[in-house]
């Protein structure tokens, strides 16, 4: 009987842990001011699109901004650059309602600050 308790407390453990881990990848989904425009964030299978919106909220498909995926507590992936016409290598993390962007182009790089908005 101990060793059911034990097993019982093991899988509830282990259960939690997946659903609490889970919340936190999903906490990116969002809609983000970036000071220029605003950008919906959705999850697509297991990556992380953004795509810019317009003033009614609908997405611009056409565009992707992000590509990301989750892994080792940050979201990790590529941030296209309208000004350098290219995909960049950036570095997501979520403090409150800021999302903190480390925008990597070869040896530089700057680091921006997204707001969300819904």
């Amino acid at each position: 009987m101990r060793i059911i308790n034990h097993l019982f407390a093991i899988t509830l453990w282990v259960l939690s842990t997946h659903l609490f881990a889970q919340d936190k990848q999903d906490e990116i989904i969002a809609v983000w001011d970036t000071g220029e425009r605003k950008v919906e964030i959705y999850k697509v299978d297991e990556r992380y699109i953004g795509n810019p919106i317009n003033s009614e909220g609908e997405r611009n498909q056409e565009i992707e901004v992000l590509n990301l995926q989750y892994k080792e507590g940050k979201w990790v992936g590529k941030i296209y650059s309208k000004k350098r016409g290219r995909l960049l290598n950036v570095a997501c993390q979520v403090e409150g309602d800021k999302l903190l962007l480390e925008v990597t182009a070869r040896f530089i790089s700057a680091d921006l600050e997204w707001t969300r908005t819904k």
